[in-house]
Parts: structure tokens; C-alpha cells; sequence
């Protein structure tokens, strides 16, 4: 291999370091700005309170069913809680979530899902193996893969709970670790170490991500 076509190759890993480079440069300097550091001691405050993880779950499953942004919900369920007890509300709230919408393109919504992803633009759901590798490798965003799940499979409910139980655990505790130690680093209680730890598992993953999705869609 040359060196031009290992230059090539490198290339498109760019957009994954580059942004995690600077979010690693920044992590290390968030204790400087009070405005941050008081934010998170906020959010954390409220993660005693009687209606926050209520709250949570009813706000996240109005999300998924019309099929919403859920990153910020994903970030402040770390924020609140931790990545551990975080991650599992999260965890177990997204599970849940997922079924309203297996169930309503299943029982009447699978042509109004249809026509808005045509059915060469959808991966083959033969099979739960192949729905868990869809959780496992987000080439189809978690809301949308609920409603592509109840419309084009025949995947029984006990195995689709199952499945997206298990497939979405590695991505929301490695996000929720992710953004724990990136609320450390404003409040001043974790290392740089830990930092570039954080940042290093979340660009090694990517990566990993990115080459799987591709030969996962043209097997698709």
C-alpha cells in the first residue's frame, strides 16, 4: 500500500477524531467556566426529586413515538444521575419506549410507514439476529428502527423487547459514561487521564461503527 492510499484510507476518519480532539481539549477546561460547572451541580440537584424520573420516562416515550431527537434526553439522564444509575434508567426507558411504536405500525401504521421509507431504501429484517445487528449498529436511528420493526418483520414482541434490550446496553452506557466524565471534568472530580480515556472509547468505537454500518448496509 502506498502512502498516498494509506493517506486516503485516513481520511475518512477525520470527522470522528477531529471533533473528539477538540472535545477532549475542551473537557480539560470546563472547570474554568463557572456558568458550566453550575449547571451540572443543577441538574444533579434534582435527581432526588419524586417526579424526575417520571418525568423522564414520559418525556423520552412522547419523543419516540413521534419519532424525535433523543440525544439531550440521553446526555441529562447522565447528567442527573450518573453513567450507572443513569444509564440504567435510560436503559430500561428506551426499551419500554420502544414498544408503542412496534405495536402501532404492526396493528395499522406499516403503509403509512412504508411510504415514507420506501422499501429499498430499508434493511432486510429477516430475523431477530438482524434486528439485534440494526441495535447494535445504529445504520437506522433507534426511533425510526421501532416503526421500521413492527412494519416489516415478524418478529415476536418477547424477542423484539429482548433484542433491543441487549443491543442498545453497549451504546447508552458507553454515552452515559461518556457524558458522566465530561460532567466530572466540569465540577473538577475526575483526571485528564480519565478524560482521554472517555474520549478515546468513544472514537475507537465510532470507528468501529463506521466500518461495520458499511458492510452491514451492503449485506442489507
Amino acid at each position: 500500500m502506498t502512502l498516498r492510499e494509506r493517506v486516503r484510507g485516513f481520511l475518512p476518519l477525520l470527522p470522528i477524531i477531529i471533533p473528539i480532539v477538540v472535545v477532549a481539549f475542551l473537557a480539560t477546561r470546563l472547570e474554568e467556566f463557572p456558568a458550566v460547572r453550575a449547571a451540572v451541580e443543577t441538574m444533579r440537584a434534582g435527581a432526588g426529586e419524586w417526579w424526575a424520573v417520571p418525568l423522564f420516562v414520559l418525556l423520552y416515550a412522547v419523543f419516540t413515538i413521534f419519532i424525535l431527537p433523543l440525544g439531550l434526553f440521553s446526555a441529562a439522564g447522565a447528567l442527573i444521575w450518573g453513567w450507572k444509575v443513569g444509564g440504567a434508567i435510560e436503559l430500561v426507558t428506551c426499551t419500554l419506549s420502544a414498544i408503542p411504536p412496534f405495536m402501532l405500525a404492526r396493528r395499522g401504521l406499516a403503509g403509512w410507514v412504508e411510504r415514507r421509507m420506501p422499501r429499498k431504501n430499508v434493511p432486510v429484517l429477516d430475523s431477530v439476529f438482524a434486528l439485534f445487528l440494526l441495535r447494535l449498529v445504529p445504520i437506522v436511528p433507534y426511533v425510526a428502527l421501532n416503526y421500521l420493526a413492527g412494519a416489516t418483520t415478524r418478529v415476536r414482541m418477547r424477542d423484539y423487547v429482548a433484542t433491543t434490550l441487549a443491543g442498545t446496553l453497549p451504546s447508552v452506557f458507553l454515552f452515559a459514561w461518556f457524558v458522566d466524565t465530561m460532567a466530572g471534568a466540569a465540577i473538577g472530580v475526575v483526571t485528564e487521564m480519565k478524560i482521554a480515556a472517555a474520549c478515546t472509547a468513544v472514537a475507537a468505537v465510532a470507528i468501529l461503527v463506521r466500518f461495520t454500518a458499511k458492510r452491514i448496509a451492503r449485506r442489507a
